[in-house]
Protein backbone atom coordinates (compact mmCIF):
# COMPACT_ATOMS: atom_id res chain seq x y z
CA UNK A 1 0.00 0.00 0.00
CA UNK A 2 3.20 2.45 0.08
CA UNK A 3 2.07 3.70 -3.27
CA UNK A 4 -1.83 3.95 -3.01
CA UNK A 5 -3.22 6.81 -1.03
CA UNK A 6 -3.93 6.75 2.58
CA UNK A 7 -5.43 10.06 2.55
CA UNK A 8 -5.41 13.53 1.36
CA UNK A 9 -4.92 16.72 1.66
CA UNK A 10 -7.27 18.64 0.77
CA UNK A 11 -6.97 22.65 1.32
CA UNK A 12 -5.41 23.27 4.66
CA UNK A 13 -5.88 19.60 6.19
CA UNK A 14 -4.82 16.21 5.31
CA UNK A 15 -8.38 13.78 6.11
CA UNK A 16 -8.86 10.43 5.75
CA UNK A 17 -10.68 9.18 2.77
CA UNK A 18 -14.01 8.94 4.33
CA UNK A 19 -13.44 12.50 5.35
CA UNK A 20 -12.23 13.78 2.33
CA UNK A 21 -15.12 12.45 0.23
CA UNK A 22 -17.46 14.50 3.01
CA UNK A 23 -15.76 17.31 2.53
CA UNK A 24 -15.81 16.92 -1.17
CA UNK A 25 -19.79 16.31 -0.88
CA UNK A 26 -20.04 19.67 1.27
CA UNK A 27 -18.23 21.66 -1.27
CA UNK A 28 -20.66 20.57 -4.13
CA UNK A 29 -18.17 17.98 -5.90
CA UNK A 30 -20.42 14.68 -6.30
CA UNK A 31 -18.50 11.79 -5.60
CA UNK A 32 -19.32 8.08 -5.16
CA UNK A 33 -19.83 6.86 -1.52
CA UNK A 34 -19.00 3.13 -2.00
CA UNK A 35 -16.15 1.16 -3.33
CA UNK A 36 -12.62 2.48 -3.82
CA UNK A 37 -11.57 5.67 -2.17
CA UNK A 38 -9.00 6.36 -4.72
CA UNK A 39 -10.74 5.10 -7.96
CA UNK A 40 -14.19 7.25 -6.55
CA UNK A 41 -11.96 10.15 -5.89
CA UNK A 42 -9.92 9.97 -9.88
CA UNK A 43 -13.72 10.02 -11.25
CA UNK A 44 -15.11 13.26 -9.66
CA UNK A 45 -11.69 14.58 -11.19
CA UNK A 46 -13.31 13.61 -14.68
CA UNK A 47 -16.06 15.02 -13.73
CA UNK A 48 -14.86 18.78 -12.80
CA UNK A 49 -12.00 18.89 -15.43
CA UNK A 50 -8.99 18.05 -13.15
CA UNK A 51 -6.37 16.21 -14.12
CA UNK A 52 -5.84 14.47 -11.04
CA UNK A 53 -2.79 12.20 -12.41
CA UNK A 54 -0.98 15.66 -12.22
CA UNK A 55 -1.14 17.44 -9.05
CA UNK A 56 1.10 20.05 -10.18
CA UNK A 57 -1.83 21.18 -12.09
CA UNK A 58 -3.84 21.88 -9.69
CA UNK A 59 -4.24 23.49 -6.09
CA UNK A 60 -5.33 21.40 -3.07
CA UNK A 61 -7.77 24.06 -2.04
CA UNK A 62 -9.98 23.08 -5.53
CA UNK A 63 -9.64 19.43 -5.20
CA UNK A 64 -7.66 16.90 -3.39
CA UNK A 65 -4.19 15.74 -3.01
CA UNK A 66 -3.20 11.99 -2.54
CA UNK A 67 -0.88 11.17 0.51
CA UNK A 68 0.48 7.98 0.61
CA UNK A 69 2.02 5.92 3.28
CA UNK A 70 5.39 7.18 2.64
CA UNK A 71 4.00 10.87 2.93
CA UNK A 72 2.42 10.58 6.66
CA UNK A 73 4.52 11.21 9.60
CA UNK A 74 3.60 12.77 12.77
CA UNK A 75 7.08 14.87 14.87
CA UNK A 76 7.05 14.05 18.52
CA UNK A 77 7.80 17.07 20.00
CA UNK A 78 6.79 16.47 23.42
CA UNK A 79 9.05 13.50 24.70
CA UNK A 80 11.10 13.89 27.73
CA UNK A 81 14.31 15.26 28.39
CA UNK A 82 13.86 17.62 24.80
CA UNK A 83 13.95 15.02 22.60
CA UNK A 84 12.29 14.85 19.11
CA UNK A 85 10.95 11.78 17.31
CA UNK A 86 8.67 10.68 14.90
CA UNK A 87 5.74 8.61 13.88
CA UNK A 88 5.48 7.26 10.61
CA UNK A 89 1.40 8.13 10.81
CA UNK A 90 -0.93 10.97 10.97
CA UNK A 91 -4.05 11.78 12.10
CA UNK A 92 -7.48 13.15 10.22
CA UNK A 93 -7.37 16.49 11.01
CA UNK A 94 -11.46 15.78 11.12
CA UNK A 95 -12.06 12.28 13.00
CA UNK A 96 -8.41 12.08 14.09
CA UNK A 97 -8.45 8.27 12.63
CA UNK A 98 -4.56 7.51 11.60
CA UNK A 99 -4.32 7.74 8.21
CA UNK A 100 -2.34 4.33 7.76
CA UNK A 101 -3.77 2.20 10.66
CA UNK A 102 -6.92 2.89 9.20
CA UNK A 103 -8.29 3.02 12.82
CA UNK A 104 -8.85 5.73 15.94
CA UNK A 105 -6.44 5.55 18.87
CA UNK A 106 -8.19 3.60 21.74
CA UNK A 107 -9.86 5.41 24.54
CA UNK A 108 -7.48 6.41 27.65
CA UNK A 109 -9.13 3.23 30.00
CA UNK A 110 -8.33 1.06 26.81
CA UNK A 111 -4.91 1.99 26.80
CA UNK A 112 -4.58 2.01 30.41
CA UNK A 113 -5.68 -1.85 30.01
CA UNK A 114 -2.99 -2.40 27.17
CA UNK A 115 -0.16 -1.23 28.80
CA UNK A 116 -1.11 -3.17 32.17
CA UNK A 117 -1.77 -6.30 30.06
CA UNK A 118 1.10 -6.01 27.68
CA UNK A 119 3.92 -5.35 30.28
CA UNK A 120 2.31 -6.51 33.36
CA UNK A 121 2.04 -3.90 35.52
CA UNK A 122 -0.24 -2.85 38.60
CA UNK A 123 -3.29 -0.97 37.22
CA UNK A 124 -2.78 2.42 39.20
CA UNK A 125 1.05 3.07 37.50
CA UNK A 126 -0.41 1.35 34.08
CA UNK A 127 -3.16 4.46 34.10
CA UNK A 128 -0.69 6.71 34.95
CA UNK A 129 2.11 5.73 32.47
CA UNK A 130 -0.87 5.46 29.56
CA UNK A 131 -2.07 9.32 30.45
CA UNK A 132 1.72 10.12 30.31
CA UNK A 133 2.36 8.52 26.96
CA UNK A 134 -0.72 10.51 25.47
CA UNK A 135 0.87 13.72 26.54
CA UNK A 136 4.03 12.57 24.44
CA UNK A 137 1.55 11.88 21.57
CA UNK A 138 1.95 7.85 21.68
CA UNK A 139 -1.59 7.35 21.72
CA UNK A 140 -1.75 4.16 19.60
CA UNK A 141 -0.55 0.91 20.54
CA UNK A 142 0.79 0.65 17.56
CA UNK A 143 2.84 3.28 18.25
CA UNK A 144 4.62 2.27 21.90
CA UNK A 145 7.95 0.54 22.55
CA UNK A 146 9.05 -1.27 25.64
CA UNK A 147 11.37 1.31 26.46
CA UNK A 148 8.90 4.05 25.77
CA UNK A 149 6.80 2.50 28.55
CA UNK A 150 9.78 1.88 31.23
CA UNK A 151 10.61 5.56 30.77
CA UNK A 152 7.36 6.96 32.03
CA UNK A 153 7.41 4.50 34.83
CA UNK A 154 10.73 5.96 35.87
CA UNK A 155 9.06 8.77 35.97
CA UNK A 156 5.95 8.00 38.26
CA UNK A 157 5.77 7.07 41.92
CA UNK A 158 5.64 3.67 42.58
CA UNK A 159 6.28 0.89 44.82
CA UNK A 160 9.60 -1.07 43.94
CA UNK A 161 9.91 -4.51 42.66
CA UNK A 162 11.97 -7.29 41.26
CA UNK A 163 11.48 -10.16 40.04
CA UNK A 164 13.37 -13.68 40.92
CA UNK A 165 12.80 -17.53 41.21
CA UNK A 166 12.45 -18.57 44.39
CA UNK A 167 12.05 -21.83 46.37
CA UNK A 168 12.35 -25.88 45.15
CA UNK A 169 10.79 -26.52 42.73
CA UNK A 170 11.80 -22.59 41.96
CA UNK A 171 8.49 -20.28 41.13
CA UNK A 172 8.94 -16.83 39.95
CA UNK A 173 7.89 -13.85 42.45
CA UNK A 174 7.97 -9.83 43.10
CA UNK A 175 9.62 -8.95 45.72
CA UNK A 176 9.62 -5.48 47.36
CA UNK A 177 13.26 -5.23 48.33
CA UNK A 178 16.19 -5.70 46.02
CA UNK A 179 18.45 -8.69 46.35
CA UNK A 180 21.66 -7.41 45.54
CA UNK A 181 23.64 -4.43 44.20
CA UNK A 182 21.59 -2.50 41.60
CA UNK A 183 18.85 -5.09 41.44
CA UNK A 184 16.41 -3.21 39.13
CA UNK A 185 13.14 -3.01 39.32
CA UNK A 186 10.70 -5.09 37.14
CA UNK A 187 8.12 -2.03 36.09
CA UNK A 188 10.92 0.58 35.17
CA UNK A 189 14.31 -1.39 35.39
CA UNK A 190 15.56 1.35 37.33
CA UNK A 191 18.03 0.70 40.79
CA UNK A 192 16.05 1.02 44.53
CA UNK A 193 17.65 4.22 45.15
CA UNK A 194 16.22 6.03 41.89
CA UNK A 195 12.72 5.40 43.43
CA UNK A 196 10.14 7.67 45.43
CA UNK A 197 7.24 6.41 47.54
CA UNK A 198 4.38 8.16 49.01
CA UNK A 199 4.41 8.44 52.92
CA UNK A 200 1.77 7.20 54.76
CA UNK A 201 1.70 9.78 57.66
CA UNK A 202 1.94 13.12 56.23
CA UNK A 203 1.30 11.93 52.20
CA UNK A 204 4.59 13.20 50.48
CA UNK A 205 6.90 11.82 48.37
CA UNK A 206 9.63 10.62 49.47
CA UNK A 207 13.07 9.39 48.03
CA UNK A 208 13.74 6.39 48.44
CA UNK A 209 17.07 6.71 50.00
CA UNK A 210 16.43 10.18 51.38
CA UNK A 211 15.47 11.30 55.10
CA UNK A 212 12.19 12.51 56.39
CA UNK A 213 10.77 12.73 59.62
CA UNK A 214 8.50 10.17 59.32
CA UNK A 215 8.73 6.04 59.02
CA UNK A 216 7.19 5.46 55.13
CA UNK A 217 5.08 2.66 55.39
CA UNK A 218 5.52 1.35 52.04
CA UNK A 219 6.80 -1.70 50.56
CA UNK A 220 10.06 -0.93 49.28
CA UNK A 221 11.36 1.46 51.96
CA UNK A 222 13.67 -1.19 53.87
CA UNK A 223 16.07 1.74 55.12
CA UNK A 224 12.84 3.89 56.68
CA UNK A 225 11.52 0.31 58.03
CA UNK A 226 14.83 -0.48 59.86
CA UNK A 227 15.12 3.21 61.73
CA UNK A 228 12.98 6.64 61.95
CA UNK A 229 15.13 9.25 60.32
CA UNK A 230 15.18 12.73 61.15
CA UNK A 231 15.95 15.56 58.39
Amino acid sequence: MSGGAVGYQYAVDNLCPSCTKGQMRANGISVARSGDHEDAIRRAAERVGVDFSDESSYDSGDFPKIITEAMASTELTELPNGERGMIPDERCDTCGKWLVLGEKSPSEAALTRYVRDSYELPHALARQIAAELRRWGLSHPEFITEDNVRQAAAMMPHDYATVHAVGNPQRIVLLPTPQYDNDPCFYCEQPWEKHEFVCGTCGETVPADGRHTHQVQVQGQIKFREARLTT
